[in-house]
C-alpha cells in the first residue's frame, strides 16, 4: 500500500485505483457485484465453507448480472482442497445430438432457439457443492432467490449491458427483463418472479429438476415449437458426461500455474507464460514498451500456434505436452524480436493509430463473469460462467425466468478444425481460471471474463504478480491492453486495444512499428473484470480484490 497526500491527511490506497486489498482470516469472496459477493459471505457467516460461498456468488450474480450468466449457461471452475493439487471441473456447452455438421455449413447461430448448447452450471454447481460443499442446495440458493423475488437495484453497469444486448431478446426476454419495453434506468427495481420459483423448485428438487424434470421438459417443447435442437437425452446425458479432471501446468519464475485442460484454451495462457519464462523482465520498466510489448507478442504467438489444434479432447487430440515443450517454446521464442523494444529510436510519427476497421466501440459484448472464494481452511474456488453472448441466444424459457445459453456460436463451421460442430461434442471456450502454487501450496487464483482477451488479461495480471511484485488490487487495476479478434475468427491481426491510462510512450511504440492501436477509455470492460484471492498459509490471513471495471467488489471475513 502507498501513502498517499488528501488535503493533509494521510490515506493509504492501491496504485492504481482507490480500492484497497481486504483480509480476512475465515474467509473470502470475490465477485463481479456486490449482491453476489455477500451472498457468498452470508454462507461463510453461517458456517459455511468456500465451496457453499462460491456456489451462493454464482448462482446469486446469474440474478444480479442475468446478461452474464445464469443456470442454464456454461462454464469451468477450479478447485483446491488443502494440502492437495487442483482439480477441474470444465461444463461447457454440449452440442445436442441433432447438431450435425451439415446444418451449419456456413456459420453457427449467435441468436434464437438453435444457439442454445446443454445448459452446463446448473449440473456443476450441484455436483461440486454435493461433493466438496457443507450445505445442502435449498439453503444454498436463499440469497438468489430473495434476490429474484425482491428485485435487485439496477446500476450504470446494467444500464450500459443492457442497452447493448435487449436487441437479442425474444419476446419472452423483452417481457422478462425490460420494463414495459424500456431499458431500466438506474436505481430501478429488477424483479424475476417466475425465477425465483424456478429456484425454489431446484432447491427442492435438486438439478433433476432441469435435466430430468418439468424445467427440462418446458426447454424441449419450446425447442420443438420454434425449430430448435435440445432434446430430453440431451438434457438427461449431461450430468453423468461431466468429470473432474487434471489439470494442466507450467512453471513461471519459481511458481506453478495451474489451468483447466482442453476443451478450454487456457493451454494458450500456459504457453505465453513459458515464452515469457525465456525474458527477463525484471529490468524493464513496469508498463513500458519492453514488458507489454513482450507480453503481447508472447501471447500473439500463443494464440497462433494454439487455435490450430484446441477443440474437445474426447473429439480430437490435443497436442498439450507439445505445445509446453521446451523445443516448440524455443522455436516461438526466437520469432520475437526483444531488440525492436529495446532500441532507443523509434519509426513512424510517435502516435497512437486507429486499428484499421476497429473502434473502441467493439460490437457484440461477449458476457461472462468471474468469481473467487476461500475459507481459513485453505480450500479455494474460482468460476468463470457465461451465457455466451448479452443474454446468450436471447431465449428466456416462458413461465420459468431462465434464459438460455449461445454456447453453439462458439463451435466453428470450418469443415476440419478441431473446434468444427459435431453432436455431443463440447466447444472450445477461451475461459482460463487458474490456481497458482508458490513453494508447493497454494498461493492465488486468477480469473477473468472477456473473449479471447481472457488469455492475455490473465497472463498481464500474472506478470504484474510474479514479475513486479504488485499486490493483488494493483495487479488487477494496472491499464492492460488487449488483442483485436473476433470469435468467428479468433487469430489477432497486429492491432490491439489499450486502455488510455497506459503510459502513452508505450502506446506509441506499438503504433510506431506498425501495430493498429485502439485507445479505450481508462477503466474499459473490454480488457476484462478480473477477480482474485490470495491465501498466506503461514500467517493464515487470507487476501482478495475484485476488478473496478465493472461492478466488482471482494469482501474478506
Amino acid at each position: 500500500m502507498t501513502a498517499v497526500s488528501d488535503s493533509g491527511h494521510t490515506t493509504y490506497a492501491t496504485r492504481f485505483g482507490l480500492r484497497p486489498v481486504v483480509y480476512g482470516r475465515r474467509g473470502v469472496v470475490a465477485t463481479a457485484n456486490p449482491l453476489a459477493t455477500m451472498a457468498g459471505i452470508r454462507m461463510l457467516a453461517q458456517g459455511g465453507n468456500a465451496v457453499d460461498a462460491a456456489i451462493a456468488a454464482a448462482a446469486a450474480i446469474g440474478v444480479a448480472e442475468p446478461y452474464m450468466s445464469g443456470l442454464a449457461g456454461c462454464g469451468t471452475l477450479m478447485l483446491t482442497r488443502p494440502g492437495q493439487t487442483p482439480k477441474a471441473l470444465v461444463f461447457l456447452g454440449r452440442a445436442p445430438a441433432a447438431a450435425v455438421p451439415e446444418r451449419f455449413a456456413e456459420s453457427l447461430p449467435d441468436t434464437g432457439y438453435e444457439g442454445a448448447c446443454v445448459p452446463g452450471n446448473l449440473a456443476a454447481w450441484a455436483r461440486v457443492l454435493a461433493e466438496h460443499g457443507t450445505m445442502p442446495l435449498a439453503q444454498v440458493l436463499e440469497p438468489a432467490i430473495e434476490y429474484a423475488e425482491r428485485g435487485v437495484p439496477f446500476t450504470p453497469f446494467d444500464e450500459m449491458m443492457f442497452r447493448e444486448s435487449a436487441p437479442r431478446l425474444t419476446q419472452e426476454g423483452v417481457a422478462t427483463y425490460l420494463h414495459s419495453g424500456a431499458v431500466p434506468r438506474p436505481g430501478a427495481l429488477l424483479v424475476q418472479s417466475d425465477l425465483a420459483a424456478t429456484l425454489r423448485r431446484i432447491g427442492a428438487e435438486g438439478a433433476g429438476y432441469l435435466y430430468e424434470g418439468p424445467l427440462g421438459q418446458a426447454i424441449v417443447r419450446l425447442m420443438r415449437e420454434r425449430g430448435g435442437l435440445l432434446a430430453e437425452q440431451d438434457l438427461r446425458e449431461y450430468p453423468e458426461s461431466l468429470h473432474w479432471a487434471d489439470p494442466i501446468a507450467t512453471r513461471y519464475r519459481g511458481v506453478t500455474v495451474y489451468a483447466p485442460p482442453p476443451p478450454t484454451s487456457a493451454v494458450q495462457v500456459l504457453e505465453t507464460l513459458g515464452l515469457l519464462d525465456g525474458f527477463d523482465l525484471g529490468p524493464t520498466e513496469h508498463l513500458g514498451p519492453e514488458h507489454v510489448g513482450l507480453v503481447a507478442e508472447a501471447a500473439r504467438r500463443a494464440r497462433l500456434d494454439t487455435d490450430r489444434f484446441v477443440g474437445d479432447p474426447d473429439a480430437v487430440e490435443v497436442p498439450v505436452d507439445h505445445l509446453l515443450s521446451g523445443a516448440n517454446l524455443d522455436a516461438l521464442r526466437r520469432e520475437i524480436d526483444v531488440r525492436s523494444w529495446s532500441q532507443a529510436g523509434r519509426r513512424g510519427a510517435g502516435a497512437p493509430s486507429p486499428a484499421a476497421g476497429g473502434s473502441a466501440a467493439e460490437s457484440g459484448i461477449r458476457s461472462t463473469t468471474h468469481l473467487a472464494a476461500a475459507d481459513g481452511s485453505g480450500l479455494a474456488v474460482n468460476i468463470t460462467q457465461s451465457l455466451g453472448h448479452g443474454f446468450g441466444c436471447g431465449v428466456v424459457v416462458p413461465g420459468t425466468g431462465v434464459c438460455l445459453n449461445n454456447a453453439m456460436h462458439w463451435f466453428t463451421a470450418r469443415p476440419g478444425h478441431p473446434n468444427q460442430v459435431a453432436p455431443r461434442k463440447r466447444h472450445e471456450w477461451p475461459v482460463a481460471p487458474v490456481h497458482v502454487f508458490r513453494d508447493g501450496r497454494f498461493w492465488t487464483t486468477v480469473g477473468t471474463p472477456g473473449s479471447y482477451g481472457i488469455l492475455v488479461t490473465t497472463v498481464q495480471v500474472l506478470v504484474n504478480l510474479v514479475d513486479f511484485g504488485l499486490n493483488l488490487q494493483d495487479a488487477i487495476g494496472a491499464p492492460r491492453f488487449r488483442w483485436i479478434d473476433d470469435v468467428a475468427d479468433p487469430l489477432p491481426a497486429r492491432a490491439l486495444r489499450i486502455e488510455s491510462r497506459m503510459p502513452e510512450a508505450t502506446r506509441a511504440a506499438f503504433a510506431d512499428r506498425g501495430y493498429g492501436v485502439d485507445t479505450l477509455g481508462p477503466w474499459s470492460m473490454r480488457v476484462g473484470g478480473v477477480q482474485a484471492v490470495q491465501w498466506d498459509p503461514e500467517t493464515g490471513w487470507l487476501a482478495g480484490a475484485a476488478d473496478p471495471r465493472r461492478n466488482g467488489y471482494a469482501v474478506a471475513w
